[in-house]
């Protein structure tokens, strides 16, 4: 009898703007020794420009971008020099469709591709915090209610404890040490 090889996995670490999703991913990167793949960089330009100047994108905005990065992050993670088989990338990811979108844009369909999607959230104030402390980044505080209040939270049959592929951490008053240790644990369970 043959075994089957498991499946490679991309983790997507999202959320809104400020909630932590650069520092999870690379965290991620190293405890699974797998490439961190960065979203904000493979935005088309045309999507910087709109958000630098404060306007929020449109689910039409973000289509292409979401399959670029779904693309990316799956070749990475089916690479064979990547012996973990494992892929990290980061993007906002903030409604249920974006996540589906991800999913169905993997490199072959996503058969031989498992997800595990890490959504990150916090309150309103302290995401207006986060991202005023940011400097020499495209997003402004000015763009965060937009994303706040399109943010789908996974919940029910999404989450992992459910038989879902998602884990949904609150970010609030947690330092990213305590929130790396939380997506860590989660995703080893």
């Amino acid at each position: 009898m043959t075994t089957q090889p498991s499946k490679s996995v991309v983790i997507v670490v999202g959320g809104p703007a400020g909630t932590g999703k650069t520092t999870v991913s690379q965290a991620l990167g190293e405890h699974f020794s797998c490439p961190v793949v960065e979203g904000d960089e493979l935005h088309p330009q045309a999507n910087v420009d709109k958000m630098s100047s404060g306007i929020p994108l449109t689910d039409e905005d973000r289509w292409g971008w979401l399959t670029e990065l779904s693309q990316v992050a799956s070749s990475k993670s089916v690479e064979g020099s990547n012996e973990s088989k494992k892929a990290v990338v980061s993007c906002s990811m903030l409604k249920k469709v974006y996540r589906d979108h991800i999913k169905k844009s993997a490199v072959d369909g996503g058969s031989s591709i498992e997800f595990r999607f890490v959504f990150l959230y916090t309150t309103f104030e302290e995401l207006l915090q986060r991202v005023g402390n940011r400097k020499d980044h495209f997003m402004k505080s000015d763009m965060v209610k937009s994303q706040f209040d399109i943010m789908e939270i996974p919940e029910g049959d999404e989450l992992l404890e459910n038989g879902g592929e998602a884990v949904a951490v609150n970010a609030t008053g947690k330092s990213p040490e305590q929130i790396n240790t939380e997506v860590i644990a989660a995703l080893e369970r």
